[in-house]
């Protein structure tokens, strides 16, 4: 007799295992709909990054979204903690680096890179001009008190970093040293200090890759 079938096909007996059966294969169902949710909540999550590398989606699609608020996470963890350095690295590429319309909008030239306003950032990545770069980059910070230099291991992409033991910081210079760009001796012009600030490095540092 066929699990399923509610009366025997050959002399019409019901099947006392029908009910079973059904309540079995409705669980089954909900089971297997359950693990979809939990998989695709788990997909949607990593879609969502603070720090990092830029999801390519993101780059296609103009949602800066997920900068912006890797900015305010960025900010709330100055706050929490004055006493260290916050910064928050954008490196940024464009087809011609050293072209004049980013030096004639360049808030300041940090060593080895170009310094943009955040709002002039997101402009231009919204629009494609420039786009999230995808050089290794190594990032250092040099006190202008102690001229104590604070180096970080290279990285790749929108990163958060930040020097524990900086209290006494109330000043200081930014460089970038990449593949291309290795000198050591290029600082742009100092930084003042306010503590629970993170500042937001927005730098064209290297060409669209």
């Amino acid at each position: 007799m066929a699990l399923f079938a509610r009366n025997c096909a050959h002399c019409g007996t019901p099947n006392g295992a029908w009910g079973a059966g059904l309540a079995a294969s409705a669980a089954l169902v909900f089971l297997l709909a359950a693990i979809g949710v939990a998989a695709f909540t788990v997909v949607s999550w990593h879609r969502l990054p603070v720090e990092g590398p830029e999801p390519a989606s993101t780059a296609t699609s103009g949602d800066f979204g997920w900068l912006t608020a890797a900015m305010k996470d960025c900010d709330t963890a100055a706050s929490a903690e004055p006493s260290a350095l916050h910064l928050l690295v954008i490196p940024l590429a464009a087809a011609a680096p050293d072209a004049p319309q980013w030096r004639n909008k360049s808030l300041d030239n940090v060593g080895n890179a170009i310094l943009l306003r955040s709002d002039d950032a997101l402009a231009a990545l919204t629009s494609g001009a420039l786009r999230i770069s995808a050089a290794q980059y190594v990032l250092r910070v040099r006190d202008d008190g102690t001229r104590t230099i604070y180096k970080w291991s290279p990285s790749v992409g929108v990163k958060r970093f930040s020097a524990p033991d900086a209290d006494r910081i109330e000043g200081f210079k930014v460089q970038f040293l990449t593949d291309d760009k290795m000198s050591d001796d290029e600082w742009g012009v100092s930084f003042g200090r306010r503590k629970g600030t993170c500042y937001w490095v927005n730098a064209v540092i290297g060409p669209a890759r």
